[in-house]
């Protein structure tokens, strides 16, 4: 993972997360827009996700705290997915955040994207509730993983940086995903062939 460093890389990773997530976010943009500020103090960053020199995917977080992130977009490009790239990027994200000191970091999803959910599993997130989207109007799945392990109110904590959180027990999310076991969105978007 590297963090985009020029105006034009930020740029890049702004129309890859934009294009690809516009259709099923059309806020996405207007969203991005709107907290600048936010991605120039760094409090929010566009993370390059790179494999042999060259960018495979992005993915955007939002440190809510020094202490807590929420990793607000993942994406890589079509013709990357399948090969492990999302784990591996994931997993270097987490050890980059736990060498800050970071504690929880938070991320959702819808509740039919299972593929997202398996990754969440794979990658030691932990279910814990779901989140309603007023613009989306529909729930999410809310994950967290705790890097530090003395923390024990992950959910408390969920509430207060996702207005919709709804803590669920574990009896609640086993039976939320059963519900939504058949569901695979997929978010489909090539990239241009001159980037």
């Amino acid at each position: 993972l590297k963090s985009v460093e020029s105006k034009e890389d930020f740029e890049k990773g702004v129309e890859a997360l934009t294009s690809i997530f516009i259709e099923e976010y059309p806020y996405y943009s207007t969203w991005i827009s709107n907290h600048m500020n936010q991605f120039i103090t760094g409090e929010k960053q566009i993370l390059e996700v790179v494999k042999d020199n060259a960018i495979v995917g992005y993915f955007m977080i939002h440190f809510s705290t020094n202490k807590i992130v929420k990793i607000n977009g993942i994406y890589i490009f079509e013709e990357f997915k399948g090969q492990g790239i999302a784990s591996e990027a994931i997993v270097e994200l987490l050890n980059m955040l736990k060498k800050i000191s970071v504690d929880l970091v938070y991320v959702q999803t819808r509740l039919d994207n299972n593929a997202v959910v398996r990754l969440f599993d794979k990658t030691n997130f932990k279910l814990i509730g779901t989140n309603y989207h007023e613009v989306e109007q529909k729930n999410n799945w809310v994950a967290c993983n705790k890097l530090n392990s003395l923390i024990s109110n992950e959910q408390e904590i969920a509430s207060m940086i996702y207005d919709g959180f709804d803590s669920l027990d574990q009896n609640e999310i086993l039976s939320l995903r059963e519900k939504h076991k058949t569901g695979n969105l997929v978010l489909k978007k090539r990239r241009k062939n001159n980037e």
